[in-house]
């Protein structure tokens, strides 16, 4: 049986039309000047051919264009495809091709880029044009309700252990996260988001529904600028979701400056959590929400700090409202086990991945492919990837912990830790570190082992100008088992 529901932008025209929508680098819109755009771009995207299913790959800055994209494919039915703008023409071709899209959009940065990655017979067209284009008379097949169990964006997994898959995440996934995050923000009027992660990520794309559901106006940053958020915050930004660099690089600015008292909260997510820099901007008086999801949830579906318990603890988190969690017992010592999520918000599957799709789904849960803790009382504790666990002669050394302790280092600016093969213990820890200071192996090495037992010191340190990264910024623990 279809599952309808109304277009949530429709809803929030139909209550307050002058209402703030979107404040963005190349526009400003209230509810129903977005409305007249996103018609507009839905109505030339249909002289285009793109319908019902279509789907449209877009290489797209973080600007209102984006914006308007997602609501225009919502009203025709068609599946939204956001791409890595900082990818390589060779990763957007390889996506592309799996793809098979009826269209691909960029603007004016992007449409280089997406020609020379455009297989052969795609048609590549620039957004700004199809928004100049738009006819006067608006054709009556747009949509006013949506299906809920119908794909609304395909996005590609961050592939830190292998290529990248096409992770179709439908309406009512969307929704559903957008409904478990308003059961733990509490959204009232007067909150406004400010958005600074890319939208070709499910964090920053997951703004986009809540602000839209929520009723709350957008304000988009095309990239990270520490200085331009640090001024939103002050003109009374509510919320915003960061990564942990970034949230270094505010601290920092900001310096002794007071938390605005309009700020509510800050979104932390995007890997593991530097124990120190939580500390931090906890004691300058930022309220910090550690979150942990995956492209595969539609954003994040554990919250930490929200509590005592998980203040108290900072490596813990709780299931947001609507999200089960489970673990799946390994047999460790330590009552570790693979991370299993159930809830509305989990995907559908993967593109033309049966195989993966069985994998990763079963019986109705999520395997994460993460290792992690779940107390009684329902505290979750992340520990590390499965990928990257080392088992050192039968116990668990988890690198995210271990790289906390070196981050700690006065003169370590990040570490990645990755087992390497041992004859005696079958693997053990080693420590790629990019330095800002003067520290030797045996520094390193006295000071994790004073604050982490013995198999989980790394047992070499290796000097890097920088750490292997993907496309969306994590590092590629694989990338320095390799060679090792």
């Amino acid at each position: 049986m279809t599952r309808l529901a109304p277009d949530p932008l429709l809803e929030r025209v139909a209550h307050e039309p002058e209402a703030p929508a979107l404040r963005a680098r190349s526009a400003t819109w209230t509810r129903v000047q977005l409305l007249r755009a996103v018609d507009g771009l839905a109505a030339a995207l249909l002289a285009e051919g793109i319908g019902e299913g279509s789907r449209v790959a877009a290489l797209l800055d973080d600007d209102a264009p984006a914006v308007a994209l997602v609501h225009a494919l919502r009203r025709l039915g068609a599946v939204h495809v956001p791409l890595n703008r900082r990818a390589a023409p060779a990763e957007l071709r390889y996506q592309l091709e799996l793809l098979s899209p009826a269209l691909l959009l960029a603007d004016r940065a992007g449409l280089e880029r997406a020609r020379e990655a455009s297989p052969a017979g795609l048609g590549v067209e620039r957004i700004e044009a199809l928004l100049a284009a738009a006819p006067c008379g608006l054709p009556p097949v747009l949509r006013t309700e949506i299906d809920l169990d119908t794909a609304a964006t395909i996005l590609f997994t961050s592939g830190t252990t292998g290529r990248p898959r096409g992770a179709i995440l439908t309406h009512d996934n969307q929704r559903a996260s957008a409904h478990a995050w308003a059961g733990l923000l509490r959204p009232v009027p007067g909150h406004r988001w400010l958005a600074c992660l890319p939208l070709f990520h499910v964090a920053g794309l997951a703004i986009i529904t809540r602000v839209t559901r929520w009723g709350a106006p957008l304000e988009l940053l095309d990239r990270f600028d520490v200085a331009a958020v640090s001024a939103a915050l002050d003109d009374g930004v509510t919320h915003l979701s960061l990564v942990p660099t970034q949230l270094e690089a505010l601290l920092t600015v900001r310096a002794d400056r007071p938390v605005p008292e309009s700020l509510q909260a800050v979104l932390l997510g995007g890997g593991p959590m530097p124990q120190a820099l939580l500390a931090r901007a906890r004691e300058a008086g930022y309220r910090v929400l550690t979150t942990y999801g995956l492209t595969e949830t539609g954003s994040g579906v554990v919250s930490g700090g929200g509590d005592p318990a998980t203040l108290a603890d900072p490596r813990t988190g709780r299931a947001l409202p609507g999200v089960e969690l489970r673990i799946e017992p390994d047999g460790s010592a330590d009552g570790a086990g693979e991370i299993l999520v159930r809830g509305e918000m989990v995907f559908g599957g993967y593109l033309d991945d049966a195989e993966a799709t069985r994998v990763r789904l079963r019986d109705g849960w999520l395997h994460t492919g993460d290792v992690g803790t779940l107390s009684e009382d329902g505290l979750l504790r992340v520990l590390d990837r499965r990928d990257d666990l080392i088992v050192s002669g039968g116990e668990n050394v988890y690198p995210a912990e271990v790289e906390s302790v070196l981050a700690a280092h006065p003169a370590v600016h990040e570490a990645a830790v990755f087992g390497v093969t041992d004859e005696r213990w079958g693997a053990v820890p080693a420590a790629a570190v990019v330095l800002h200071g003067e520290a030797g192996d045996d520094e390193l090495a006295a000071f994790c082992r004073e604050r982490l037992a013995g198999y989980k010191v790394p047992i070499r340190f290796e000097r890097r100008q920088d750490l292997p990264r993907n496309a969306f910024g994590k590092v590629q623990r694989h990338r320095l088992r390799e060679p090792a």
